[in-house]
């Protein structure tokens, strides 16, 4: 395997975490102290600080530093916009699965 290829793979795979993938759906939005990281995902701040250190440490992530707290965002804004190509592709190629399941939710809500 080429070195390109094997550095795609780690890469896919570093976002294929749900508990990443959630850090970075939040720093899409704004930057966030790990504290409200924490609250935000629900997890312990061993596993909000063990997400944290793998996205800094492949140069996904960066923080700076406001007094004593860290604020994390993301590093580059590619990531962001291949996180939107993502979510619209999936999107798009689930169309019809969406609307069905958006069906039955809403006949099982209607149903006596």
């Amino acid at each position: 395997m080429s070195e390109i290829k094997r550095l795609t793979l780690e890469f896919l795979k570093l976002l294929a975490d749900p508990v990443r993938l959630e850090i970075l759906s939040l720093l899409k939005i704004s930057s966030l102290n790990s504290a409200d990281l924490q609250k935000e995902l629900g997890r312990s701040q061993s596993t909000t600080s063990k997400h944290l250190n793998m996205l800094i440490l492949n140069d996904i992530i960066d923080f700076e530093r406001k007094n004593k707290v860290k604020y994390y965002r993301i590093k580059n804004d590619e990531v962001i916009e291949l996180l939107n190509n993502i979510i619209s592709t999936v999107l798009n190629m689930n169309k019809k699965r969406l609307k069905d399941l958006q069906n039955v939710d809403i006949e099982d809500v209607l149903s006596p």
